[in-house]
């Protein structure tokens, strides 16, 4: 039975959801090592400083202490297409969701321009633009079309009037949107939603599921899952789908991320080495950013188990990257003044009020870098995985 279901648009958190267990599958990762899982209901041991990077539990305890008390938003878009059909819509994240990485790379200007008069960035431009576009052309959301996307098709989807081309690698997310087509025609789908009628609305249990066969997809390989997660974690917050096994819904890392819990110190770095290839921002080798991501996504969902129904992985992704895309920043992080252009979305920014009426970032009083003249940034790693 599909579990597919069309009921306008809408946001879902775990507020709204009453489930008493979150229970996402913990993996410890070691570099490329992959240590026995760990679910909710498991005593969690201590993990800082064992190993090069590893999860510092009581940092983890000190955020989770500090979001208890407070009214965390529902996890929503802050930009949604209009006039599709549920079908149509699916195929929409799927396209958008394979090319959305990168969006603001080290040393080279974020993808940002205007929208309807808007100006936007990274993901809500990356999202705005191809929604205007596939009003003209609806073609632009069948596999078939996918099969034939070439570079300079993408990089005129993509362009602003005004910035021009800011959107890196264009024949790259060609060959990932080729992919995508030629993959859904070899296994006969048309839409994203046969892939959930496939698996019979399972995230992660049972076989077949959505993350196996999402993983078929270039785009979607990715060990850590960023894209699978963000993917369906869109699908459902919009109002599109419900799950089965919803434990299995984890957070989607990317860079801003990795950042923030790097500030944080709930991810800690403990291999010198390492360290200094972040400190220097010189590129770290795959196991490294499989171990670091590892980290950040096992940090997540300790502090969603720890919080336990007020909170779950996907609802504290969208907290923690829209405050430290906001308020912990590359260069000029605002740990305790929020500076007026900060574009923290109204949703979380009270939030941001402190007792005497100040603004300043959530996380402030428990974060390792608030007061530090040293405050990490992501590292230095070329994928198209996030």
């Amino acid at each position: 039975m599909s579990h597919w279901g069309w009921t306008g648009t809408r946001s879902r958190g775990s507020q709204e959801s009453g489930e008493s267990t979150r229970s996402l599958v913990l993996t410890r990762r070691v570099a490329s090592t992959i240590v026995p899982s760990m679910t909710a209901s498991a005593i969690y041991p201590r993990v800082a400083p064992i190993g090069p990077v590893a999860v510092d539990d009581r940092a983890c305890a000190r955020l989770a202490a500090l979001l208890h008390s407070r009214s965390i938003p529902v996890d929503a878009e802050e930009v949604a297409p209009l006039g599709l059909s549920r079908r149509e819509t699916g195929n929409f994240y799927l396209l958008v969701v394979a090319i959305c990485h990168q969006t603001s790379p080290r040393g080279r200007p974020p993808l940002e321009g205007t929208v309807a008069g808007r100006p936007l960035r990274g993901w809500d431009y990356l999202s705005a633009r191809f929604a205007i576009a596939v009003r003209q052309d609806p073609g632009l959301l069948k596999p078939a079309t996918w099969t034939q996307f070439t570079a300079q098709e993408v990089a005129s989807l993509f362009r602003d009037s005004d910035l021009g081309n800011r959107l890196t690698d264009p024949a790259g997310r060609a060959r990932l949107i080729r992919n995508l087509g030629v993959v859904m025609h070899d296994h006969a789908w048309s839409f994203l939603e046969d892939l959930h009628t496939t698996c019979n609305g399972r995230i992660g249990s049972g076989s077949p599921n959505l993350l196996g066969l999402l993983a078929k997809f270039d785009a979607f390989r990715d060990p850590i899952q960023k894209k699978s997660f963000l993917l369906l974690a869109i699908m459902r917050n919009t109002g599109l789908v419900s799950y089965r096994d919803e434990e299995y819904l984890g957070p989607p890392v990317d860079y801003h991320e990795i950042r923030g819990h790097l500030r944080l110190g709930t991810v800690k770095v403990n291999d010198p080495q390492l360290r200094q290839k972040l400190l220097a921002k010189t590129p770290v080798s795959e196991s490294e950013d499989l171990a670091i991501r590892g980290a950040v996504r096992d940090a997540i969902i300790l502090i969603a188990n720890m919080m336990g129904t007020r909170a779950n992985p996907s609802l504290l992704h969208y907290l923690f990257w829209n405050v430290f895309r906001s308020c912990c920043t590359h260069e000029s992080p605002h740990c305790k003044e929020c500076v007026r252009s900060c574009p923290l979305p109204a949703r979380y920014v009270p939030l941001a009020i402190g007792n005497d009426g100040s603004r300043r970032c959530p996380f402030a009083e428990v974060c390792d870098s608030a007061n530090s003249i040293v405050r990490l940034q992501e590292h230095v790693f070329e994928t198209d995985y996030y």
